[in-house]
C-alpha cells in the first residue's frame, strides 16, 4: 500500500501525458454523469468555453505543474541548504519535534496547515494587484468540473510556494507534505463540479461543491467569501463564510472586467493588464487607482452600473 501511495504521489508531483490523460478520464467518468443526474439548476445558456477548458486540462498538469514544481523545489531546496540539508521530495525524514512524529500524523497536520496558508494566499490574490492572475480561474461563466483547471501558472506557483515554505521551516518530512497533492487535486476538481452536494452533516466542516460555488458566484452578497480549500473553519474564523440554505448561485464569471475567454488570451491577460497599469477587475468595488477600497471581510455594497468590477 505504501508503494502504491508513493507512486501516486510521484505522479501527482510530476504528471506525464499518460497519468494526466488517465486522471482526466477518471474524473470525466465519475463527474460528468453526476452533473447530469444531480445538476442543481438547469442551464439557460449553452455551455461555452469547452475548448479553452480542455487546453487548460492539458497545460496545467503537464506544463503548469512542472513550472510550479520547479519554483517550489528551488525555494524549498534553498531554505533546506541553509540548514545543511538536501531536499529529497520523497524523503520520510523531517527535523525537530514535528519531524519525529509518525508520518501519517505529519500528513494530517500538513494538510490542515497548508489549507490555512492557502486561505490567506487565496485571499491575497483577491485583494491586491495579483487579482488579474487569479481572475483567470474565475473567468468561466459556467462552473463545473471541466472548468476546474483554469489556473494561471503564476497563480498556482505562488500559492504552492507560500504553502510549502512554512511546512518545511516547521520540520515536516517532505513525503508528508507531498502526499497531500492527490488529496488537494481531488478536492479542487470535485468542489467545482456542477452538483448541489453539501456533504450533509459535514456541511460546515469540509468544503463542498455547493459551498465553493458561492465563492465563484458573481452575486454581490457572495463576493470575497468562502476562500477555504478544504476546511470551512477558516472562513468561519476569519469572517468570510457565506453558505445560504435552499439556494444555489445563479451567475458566475468576471463581469465588467474585460477578461478574455480564449486560452492564449487568458494566459497573457495578467501580464498585459500589469503592463498597461490600468484599472484591473477586482473582487470588490475599486478606487480609481485600481486598489480595493473594501476589506475582504466586509460585505460589499451593491455594484454601481458604470464602475462595477465584480465577477
Amino acid at each position: 500500500m505504501e508503494a502504491i501511495w508513493t507512486q501516486l504521489t510521484a505522479w501527482a508531483m510530476r504528471p506525464t501525458p499518460l497519468t494526466a490523460g488517465v486522471s482526466f478520464l477518471l474524473f470525466a467518468a465519475a463527474l460528468w454523469p453526476a452533473e447530469r443526474l444531480w445538476r442543481g439548476r438547469r442551464r439557460t445558456a449553452p455551455r461555452t468555453g469547452v475548448g479553452t477548458d480542455l487546453l487548460f486540462w492539458a497545460l496545467v498538469p503537464l506544463v503548469g505543474k512542472a513550472f510550479t514544481y520547479a519554483a517550489v523545489t528551488a525555494v524549498v531546496a534553498g531554505l533546506m541548504r541553509l540548514g545543511g540539508r538536501d531536499l529529497d521530495p520523497l524523503s520520510a525524514d523531517g527535523w525537530g519535534p514535528v519531524g519525529r512524529q509518525p508520518l501519517w500524523l505529519q500528513a494530517v497536520e500538513a494538510l490542515v496547515l497548508a489549507d490555512l496558508m492557502f486561505y490567506w494566499t487565496h485571499r491575497l490574490f483577491h485583494t491586491t494587484r495579483l487579482w488579474p492572475f487569479h481572475a483567470v480561474h474565475h473567468s468561466s461563466p459556467h462552473l463545473d468540473w471541466l472548468s476546474s483547471m483554469r489556473f494561471h501558472p503564476v497563480n498556482d506557483a505562488v500559492s504552492r510556494v507560500f504553502q510549502a515554505v512554512p511546512l518545511v521551516l516547521l520540520g515536516f518530512a517532505p513525503q508528508a507534505v507531498v502526499c497531500m497533492i492527490p488529496v488537494v487535486v481531488a478536492f479542487v476538481v470535485v468542489t467545482h463540479a456542477d452538483v448541489p452536494w453539501s456533504w450533509g452533516p459535514l456541511r460546515y466542516v469540509v468544503v463542498s461543491p455547493a459551498y465553493h460555488h458561492w465563492h465563484h458566484s458573481s452575486e454581490p452578497e457572495a463576493i470575497d467569501k468562502n476562500f477555504a480549500g478544504v476546511l470551512v473553519a477558516w472562513d468561519w474564523l476569519f469572517g468570510t463564510l457565506y453558505f445560504p440554505r435552499c439556494r444555489l448561485p445563479s451567475a458566475y464569471g468576471v463581469s465588467g472586467g474585460g477578461v478574455p475567454q480564449s486560452f492564449l488570451g487568458l494566459l497573457s491577460y495578467p501580464f498585459l493588464t500589469v503592463a498597461r497599469s490600468s484599472r484591473v477587475p477586482t473582487r470588490t468595488s475599486s478606487s480609481p487607482a485600481g486598489k480595493p477600497c473594501l476589506s475582504q471581510a466586509s460585505k460589499p455594497a451593491p455594484p454601481q452600473p458604470e464602475q462595477s468590477h465584480e465577477r
